[in-house]
């Protein structure tokens, strides 16, 4: 019988769904909305794979207002840059070289609002500069034979080193991680196609990943710079769940069909041997009626079990199809809705769902 794992996943349910292990760095649009930190780059001096999630917040009136991502500068002049990376594709220097300046706007033209994947590879054995969005090389240059990458700098996070006016950012970054290799283009490819709520920087590029995501989170904030819940990965991770949640129980379900016509066959059998016994007919028919009473039993058990809450409480049908939010339950709770805050208030922040409100009835009431 499948049904038992399937109602233990039922009960984990709540807390897989609402866990919040992903998280965005979310930039105000003015100039005093940045991030300054001095991260370890030694282990880049000779290879450096810098790569993350973007989304757009600010559309600027030329290509050269570019929001500016990463700003990781060692000279003392301010325009001289070590790594620097733009969301409009304005500016893609390494070792401030100008060859990208202004000539890959075309390829990050994702829409304000979206996602995309933007990732800068290099290392002094190919001596190239690629630049990928979503997975595809959209440009590479040679950079200066020898050349390594200096350490001891300032990273800047949402404007330039000097934070000038026509830099911000304005918009969403998250899983920024500098890997210490030059990845292949299937690596990058890879990466892009796992998608946003993926974890495959750690799983699959964890030993190279030197300068990681968890250590920007935590640097110094000035201005609007805060830390949000990334809502798409835990909409996919609830809708994943649910979904496999429902193929169990149809699974089940069939299971149960099958042990039905499975007693059922067995009934005829018995009462076609009670036929052919006559002289065993009445210890055989007790002990049919016997046997017939367990399976009953099991069976109305195994029907239970699919909704063992059936008529306890019910959630209000006025919620359906609305998100859970915290200020509603402070308001049940003034109101004495001690049903509502009980049942729902572990489901703060999710959409509450003809599929969840059955699984809040059946599992979370008994």
């Amino acid at each position: 019988m499948i049904l038992l794992p399937v109602l233990i996943s039922l009960s984990l349910l709540g807390s897989t769904l609402v866990a919040g292990e992903n998280k965005a760095l979310k930039f105000g649009a003015t100039q005093g909305d940045y991030m300054k930190f001095y991260p370890n780059m030694t282990p880049f001096a000779n290879a450096l794979s810098a790569c993350t999630w973007v989304m757009k917040g600010i559309q600027p009136s030329s290509i050269w207002r570019a929001p500016i991502i990463l700003d990781y500068h060692t000279h003392p002049t301010h325009n001289i840059h070590e790594l620097l990376m733009t969301d409009n594709g304005g500016f893609n220097r390494l070792f401030n070289g100008m060859q990208f300046d202004g000539k890959l706007g075309g390829s990050f033209s994702a829409p304000l609002g979206s996602w995309f994947h933007y990732c800068v590879t290099w290392s002094s054995v190919s001596d190239s500069q690629r630049i990928y969005v979503d997975g595809v090389q959209v440009g590479q240059t040679a950079t200066p034979a020898g050349r390594t990458l200096t350490p001891g700098g300032v990273a800047t996070m949402g404007n330039r080193r000097d934070i000038h006016p026509y830099y911000p950012f304005g918009g969403q970054i998250t899983k920024f991680n500098v890997f210490s290799k030059e990845m292949t283009a299937d690596e990058v490819k890879e990466m892009a196609e796992a998608g946003v709520c993926s974890s495959v920087e750690e799983t699959r590029f964890g030993e190279s990943r030197a300068l990681k995501w968890e250590y920007i989170l935590a640097q110094p904030k000035t201005g609007n710079v805060v830390p949000v819940e990334l809502e798409t990965c835990e909409d996919e991770k609830m809708k994943e769940e649910l979904e496999r949640l429902r193929q169990e129980l149809e699974d089940a379900k069939k299971e149960l069909e099958e042990y039905k016509k499975a007693c059922e066959e067995a009934k005829r059998k018995l009462q076609e041997e009670i036929d052919a016994t006559k002289s065993a007919a009445e210890e055989a028919q007790s002990k049919l009626e016997e046997e017939l009473k367990s399976l009953e039993k099991k069976l109305e058990d195994a029907l239970k079990a699919q909704c063992p809450g059936e008529g306890i409480w019910s959630v209000p049908k006025n919620l359906i199809g609305k998100k859970i939010k915290k200020r509603q339950i402070k308001k049940w709770k003034k109101a004495g809705e001690d049903e509502l805050v009980r049942y729902l208030s572990a489901w703060k922040g999710a959409k509450l769902t003809k599929d969840l409100a059955r699984y809040i009835e059946c599992f979370q009431t008994v």
